[in-house]
């Protein structure tokens, strides 16, 4: 903190550049009577007219007056003191002080009838002196402040108490993120960087201090879960030892079970997919027929097998009876009907009318045309009313013939 009676901002350019080259960071230029507010709450004088008066070198005193702790003037009044000697202070700022009340009261800064305060700042050797010189009277009251009293207050030791240049230079230091009164941005940027860096320091212990503690928690944790695991190993030993006593003997039993379950389910989907038998088909086919037929019809061929649909290519497989898939009827059925020979329309609708009551049987699946009958005549094309085309040749004998594709459910899925 370097303390100095100026009488232009200027004359500390030379101290500038000699800061900026030794790479100081400055954090700020201060007034010592703008300084000097923050002192009046610690000296209970922030109500009235008061006059600060203090002296921080030997040569000088100064004296700042403040209305209800509002700067309002400030005065700094040189004095011839012995260097070696200043227990005679009263005698020297007296007639200052009083120099500068009465330049006060005519600038009517302080009216005629007005009480002005007198807070006066001295050491251990000034106080007598001091007390000698300033008394109260009824134009003024008189408070004087022990210097080291003051540091005191501001916990501060091992801080000359011979003037109050370090009391002022305490308030000066406490201003680190206040503005400073004179000077540009540009020349704080080296403290403001070097504000930045502690800050950034700060936060990273803090976080080297955060992971270290997150640390150790995971580490504890990791020490608790290798106790649970012992722990977990020390009951799996004990129930392995009880297998080995109690169950050991039915463990072939257990290792059995699994294929004699499968065996018995295998079992049990052959004994029900063997129901779909050639019989059950021909008594379906037969009671379904009696029913609709209102002719004579010949059943001459039946080729039944077992079948199952392959869903993805829609293709009908020769059943597995030991698969899961619902086992059906396919039959290709021959027969013939005794309608006249010429008459193909009437033919044609004799075989319609049993299609329409094999449809309409609740186990049949679907019912495909392979053949119809026809008549005889030259090659020619006819399509019937279930849209199948029919090529007739002249040298096939194929009238009152047909055959049919059924497919049938299982009894079980009827």
């Amino acid at each position: 903190v370097l303390i100095g009676a100026i009488t232009n901002p200027q004359l500390i350019q030379p101290w500038l550049g000699i800061i900026d080259e030794c790479e100081v960071p400055l954090s700020g230029i201060w007034s010592l009577p703008l300084i000097s507010k923050q002192l009046l709450k610690r000296i209970k004088a922030t109500t009235g007219k008061v006059l600060l008066v203090s002296q921080q070198v030997n040569s000088n005193v100064r004296q700042t007056l403040f209305k209800d702790g509002v700067l309002i003037s400030s005065r700094q009044s040189i004095i011839n003191q012995d260097i070696n000697d200043i227990s005679g202070i009263g005698e020297l700022a007296a007639p200052e002080v009083k120099r500068t009340i009465e330049f006060l009261r005519s600038q009517n800064h302080v009216s005629a009838d007005e009480i002005i305060n007198l807070h006066i700042l001295g050491s251990d050797t000034q106080i007598q002196s001091l007390q000698q010189s300033f008394k109260a009277n009824e134009h003024q009251t008189v408070t004087i402040h022990n210097i080291k009293d003051i540091l005191s207050d501001f916990g501060l030791s091992n801080v000359s108490a011979k003037f109050s240049d370090g009391i002022f230079a305490w308030l000066c230091v406490s201003q680190s993120f206040s503005f400073s009164h004179y000077g540009a941005k540009e020349i704080f940027n080296r403290y403001h960087t070097t504000l930045a860096a502690k800050a950034l320091y700060a936060a990273s212990i803090m976080v080297f201090l955060i992971g270290a503690l997150i640390t150790q928690s995971n580490i504890l944790s990791v020490i608790e879960y290798e106790k649970s695991i012992s722990l977990i190993k020390k009951e799996e030993n004990t129930y392995k030892k009880l297998y080995v006593e109690k169950f050991k003997e039915f463990e072939e039993v257990f290792a059995n079970a699994g294929v004699m379950n499968s065996a018995v389910e295998l079992a049990e989907r052959i004994k029900s997919n063997s129901a779909t038998s050639p019989l059950d088909f021909m008594i379906t086919l037969s009671e379904i027929l009696s029913k609709a037929e209102e002719g004579i019809l010949h059943i001459d061929q039946i080729e039944w097998h077992a079948v199952t649909l392959n869903e993805t290519s829609e293709v009908y497989l020769n059943a597995n009876f030991t698969d899961d898939k619902p086992i059906l009827h396919k039959a290709i059925v021959t027969g013939r009907i005794d309608d006249p020979e010429h008459k193909y329309r009437e033919s044609v609708d004799h075989i319609q009318r049993i299609i329409a009551a094999i449809e309409a049987g609740d186990r049949v699946a679907s019912v495909k045309v392979l053949s119809l009958p026809v008549d005889m005549r030259s090659e020619s094309n006819f399509s019937t009313e279930a849209g199948l085309e029919t090529s007739l040749y002249q040298e096939k004998e194929l009238s009152g013939v047909f055959t049919l594709e059924i497919i049938m459910k299982a009894a079980e899925h009827g």
